[in-house]
Formats: structure tokens, sequence, C-alpha cells
């Protein structure tokens, strides 16, 4: 790691990916034979730590419970090198788990989210971790959080670099009034469509959405496509497209979280735009051909 490291506060979910993956084409309403893993995930945790593999120093703001899941994820959070003073235990709550299954193909097919134990994070647990925030070079928002969280969070430290990944389209809908105050938005098609109010057909409807997000006040928006690459555009006019090398994925589970993370980390050490998108297109291709949602593979990316 270099003796520049840059501090990130990263604040949202934490926990236990449960993920079944199906050795076929998957049968609904019946039994599919597979591999079922248990791994640490969770949206802000999973960026936290791809920015600790990259090289950042990165501290996780959010709640476990008092069960094993808890054990697991802060474990996999020192491991990785990141700061977990700032992670609350809650008595009597338990930890917060997402339940995965993976067609054959590699591609989720539907998931169930347990997050409940989110709800402790509101505005006055926000200010009693107030130095984190104070102290970072940036800070990465999981819109996984309640409004008075958000509102915290983008007021008081509005003059901060702040960074969003949406995660869904109904996030979207809840961080769409949060974009003038942000600074990078990293969201798939679908979750661009919300926030630029309109369908997102071809090239020429690309680059009218991500016009439509920078005129709220948001610096850059990038807009993921899957395996049609990436679209950027900043208010400084650049537009970049970047398209993807041909893969066969083994799990597509934390290939966003891995983007997202390379991209703060390249405006964190000032890459540039296009360097920037290289890096977190690699992160992703990486991470998508491992089981795991995240990989210290993705070290490899930054090391001198």
């Amino acid at each position: 790691m270099s003796n520049t490291e840059k501090k990130v506060t990263c604040v949202g979910g934490a926990n236990i990916d449960i993920q079944g993956f199906s050795n076929a084409a998957i049968n609904m309403r019946d039994s599919n034979p597979g591999t079922v893993r248990l791994c640490p995930g969770g949206v802000g945790r999973n960026i936290a730590e791809n920015l600790a593999w990259l090289g950042a120093d990165v501290r996780m703001v959010t709640a476990v419970g008092e069960d094993p899941f808890a054990e697991m994820i802060l474990k996999s959070c020192l491991n990785a090198g990141i700061d977990t003073s700032e992670i609350e235990t809650i008595s009597g709550a338990r930890s917060s788990s997402y339940l995965v299954l993976t067609d054959s193909d590699g591609d989720m097919l539907a998931a169930i989210s347990d997050m409940h134990i989110m709800k402790q994070l509101n505005g006055d647990f926000i200010l009693r971790h107030a130095a984190a925030f104070d102290s970072a070079d940036a800070i990465v928002l999981d819109p996984n959080l309640s409004m008075d969280c958000l509102e915290t969070l983008t007021d008081r430290w509005a003059k901060k670099p702040l960074f969003a990944d949406p995660i869904s389209t109904t996030y979207a809908g809840w961080l769409k009034q949060f974009l003038p105050r942000l600074t990078m938005v990293k969201c798939n098609r679908q979750e661009a469509e919300i926030f630029a109010g309109m369908e997102i057909r071809d090239e020429t409807d690309l680059e009218t959405a991500a016009d439509r997000m920078l005129e709220t006040g948001l610096k850059y928006a990038v807009i993921t496509l899957g395996s049609d690459g990436v679209f950027y555009k900043d208010r400084e006019g650049l537009r970049l497209r970047k398209f993807h090398r041909p893969l066969e994925p083994v799990s597509a589970t934390g290939a966003g979280d891995s983007f997202t993370a390379a991209m703060v980390y390249g405006w964190l050490y000032e890459l540039g735009p296009e360097a920037s998108l290289d890096l977190a297109m690699k992160a992703a291709e990486i991470t998508i051909m491992e089981t795991l949602t995240v990989t210290p593979k993705v070290s490899a990316l930054t090391k001198n």
C-alpha cells in the first residue's frame, strides 16, 4: 500500500450473503441441485472491502446484531484491513442477510434482502460517528438508508465528495432528490431511467439521460450497461463509452460494488476518468469470475 493512503468512510449495509448456485437451468417451484455458500456482503461493506484491497484507508459505519453473522462480518472487515471501530453492535437485533439464487449462467435469478437492522441507522446514529466523516477524503453512501440518514449525511457533509450507487430502482427513487448534493453516481440503465425520468432505448437516450442527471448539479454520471459496457459523462462535457471484453461469468453478484469502489479509488488518486473507468471495468471482470462477492484479487490492479 502507498504511504499516501486516502481516507474513505463507507456507510450502509453489512450482511452475510447466502448464495445458491444451480448446476443447471433452474426449475421454478422445485428443488435444484447445486452449491450453497455463505460469504460477507452488503453494498456498503462490499465497496469498503474492495477499496481496502485496492489500497485506500477505509472506515465502515454500520450496525450488526448479536449473532454468528455479526462475527463473520466483523472478521471479514478486519481481514481486509477495514477500520471497524465505527460499527455498532445492537443488542437483541439480528444482522442483515441477503439470500440470492444464481442460475447456471452465473446471473442472479432472484434475491431476498433482510435489512431490518438498517432502521437503526438514523440521523442521530450518523452524528454519533461524525468524526469518521469529518476526517474522510471521500464518503460513500449505500442508499439503503433512511431519509433522515441521507438528509443528515448530504446536509452536514455537503462540501465533502459524496459517492453513491442506488443498487435498485426503488432506491434510485429515494436517492433522486439528493442528486444535486452528490459528486458521482454509478447506476445501471434502469436506475438511470428513474433519475432522468425517461426511457433509455439507444445511445442518444443514454447521453440525454446523463445530461439530465448532470443538470441537477451532479458532477459525474456513470451508467453501467451489463455486457454492453459503460457510459460516462461529466459536467465538464467529457463523454466516454467503454465496452467489456466477452466473458462467461461465474457469478455477477458483487461486480457492481467492485466497479463502484474502483471508480471512487480512481477519483481519490486522480487517475482521470478514462483510467478510472478502465480500472473499474477490470475490477468488475475479476469479480464476476469468482464465486466470492468480493475478491482480494482486485488488489493486483493497484500494485506497483
